[in-house]
């Protein structure tokens, strides 16, 4: 007993402190809704800065997500802490802290000839690295799938199944605030509903389906105050993503992207024990609703089904399956010989996190360092101080906006709103400047007091509007990736008009190196010279 507790403290000791550290190294940029579905709201409703995108004037999206990290930003406000450090850190720790609480308890919950492997692929997978601290609703989903698991696997030693639906109320709260969460979770209600309805456990499924809808209605509640009328969003998701199909203004991809390019990409290597785990057993599978661990196959393949039907595709869709295919691969793992399972281990562990640190601390960190710098800096570039105007001439939504400036700086970039009236002569904004810049330029900003004082774009825009470029010189330059690709280059630059620029405006250039390590040499420099 002292043993596994000691065990227990230790795994969630080490599974914070990995969250919490990726939280902290996290300086780069994965995907907008990281920044404009959560924090980009919550600093609207704390401060009272910050944009909304059109998904919420359709009312796709609970409030339940942006709420979570209002409340820590709320505290920073009450205490006067809300310094631009702190503003962006301490929601990336929100979160962090959570998913390693989700983790934990289900780690807990698995078989104990699993919990070691289970602990090494859930908390050291590249992407779980990645993510796990950053504030996307696919982080949240992924959290709420490991503790629905948790409860779920808690409760098969339930012999009179009055608690086979106990986690039933987690569902519909992830339903709430990512459907296509739901996906995941219905073979198992139907099957555990199936049983009992078989057994004649009518009290029990009563019991948990009232719980259920009393979680959804309240979260519609909260939803539909926060909005100001009656908005159940998992319906306006589903007709505006499913029935609209307006997710295919995001890309699409052919029917097998997942199955050929997502999965494999999500585990790696561990695609192959995913195999075998998949393969070695097909012939003495009888009941996948009831073998150990068969039973997890089909969530998995049922959620790849529903999503592979749907054309827009990305792989942090698949994010919260990841609990449900560590369940598959952990008993393949375990069955090798301790040597064997040790080295297995190492190259795991240090292939993963390799991979995770290039991805949070080199990867896409121009957008970012910019927006950073625009928040700490930009009233000092121009004479016009706090009263400057910035235009961000980049694809939709590349950079974060007052969730990471949180300073009070006029912003203008190019819109992306889909054609949700269907207007056939309607384009997106983004596509009208880019099909050609420079008349857009014009006819935005035909006289020369219109032009934006500040101007942030990727460098391989230059040659495009270089005549534009002459009235303006450069403040600095952030290196962004080395993979540019199409409209994002692999620098971020910052231009001010020279009528206006000040010395502050010096041409800098701000190399690939992590924050952090230049906060350190920046403290060590400051004292020395004390």
């Amino acid at each position: 007993v002292v043993y596994a507790c000691n065990f227990a403290g230790i795994m969630f000791l080490l599974v914070v402190c990995v969250r919490v550290l990726m939280g902290v190294l996290s300086e780069s940029w994965y995907v907008p809704d990281e920044t404009w579905q959560s924090v980009e709201v919550a600093h609207r409703l704390v401060f009272g800065t910050g944009y909304k995108t059109w998904e919420w004037s359709v009312g796709i999206r609970s409030s339940l997500h942006p709420l979570m990290f209002a409340l820590p930003l709320a505290f920073l406000q009450t205490l006067g802490l809300h310094s631009q450090y702190l503003v962006v850190l301490l929601p990336k720790l929100t979160q962090a802290i959570i998913t390693a609480t989700c983790e934990y308890l289900f780690i807990q919950s698995s078989d104990a000839k699993l919990r070691r492997w289970l602990a090494v692929l859930l908390i050291f997978n590249w992407h779980t690295l990645y993510s796990g601290s950053r504030t996307l609703i696919n982080t949240v989903e992924y959290c709420l799938t490991c503790l629905t698991l948790a409860v779920y696997q808690n409760n098969q030693k339930d012999v009179d199944m009055k608690k086979s639906l106990q986690y039933l109320p987690l569902v519909g709260l992830g339903f709430i605030l990512r459907p296509t969460s739901a996906l995941l979770w219905a073979p198992f209600c139907a099957i555990d509903v199936f049983n009992l309805l078989r057994k004649r456990r009518f009290k029990t499924i009563l019991k948990w389906l009232s719980l259920s809808l009393a979680v959804v209605v309240l979260c519609v509640i909260i939803d539909s105050v926060f909005y100001g009328s009656v908005t159940i969003t998992p319906l306006n998701f589903f007709i505006v993503n499913v029935y609209n199909n307006l997710g295919v203004n995001y890309g699409t991809h052919p029917w097998h992207w997942y199955l050929s390019a997502g999965l494999p990409a999500l585990l790696g290597p561990l695609i192959f024990p995913l195999v075998v785990s998949l393969t070695a057993r097909a012939p003495a599978r009888s009941n996948l609703a009831s073998r150990e661990p068969d039973r997890f196959i089909l969530p998995v393949v049922f959620n790849l089904v529903c999503l592979s039907c749907l054309p827009h595709k990305e792989m942090r869709f698949l994010q919260s399956s990841l609990p449900f295919l560590f369940l598959l691969i952990a008993p393949t793992l375990s069955k090798y010989f301790t040597s064997l399972q040790r080295m297995l281990e190492v190259i795991f562990v240090v292939g993963n996190v390799c991979g995770a640190l290039f991805l949070s601390l080199v990867h896409q960190r121009g957008v970012v360092d910019a927006a950073l710098f625009i928040g700490s800096s930009g009233a000092e570039l121009t004479i016009k101080g706090e009263g400057v105007e910035l235009l961000q001439l980049m694809p939709c939504h590349s950079t974060p906006l007052y969730s990471h400036i949180h300073t009070n700086i006029s912003t203008r970039f190019l819109e992306c709103t889909p054609n949700l009236q269907n207007d056939e002569s309607y384009r997106e904004e983004a596509d009208i400047f880019y099909a050609d810049p420079e008349s857009w330029l014009q006819n935005n900003f035909s006289q020369d007091s219109e032009k934006p004082d500040l101007i942030m774009y990727f460098d391989v825009l230059t040659p495009t509007i270089k005549r534009y470029l002459e009235d303006y010189t450069v403040c600095a330059t952030f290196f962004h990736t080395m993979f540019p690709e199409g409209k994002v280059g692999g620098h971020v630059v910052i231009r001010a008009k020279k009528s206006l620029a000040t010395l502050a405006c010096d041409n800098r250039f701000i190399d690939g190196s992590p924050r952090i390590f230049r906060d350190i040499v920046n403290m060590f420099k400051a004292v020395v010279k004390i």
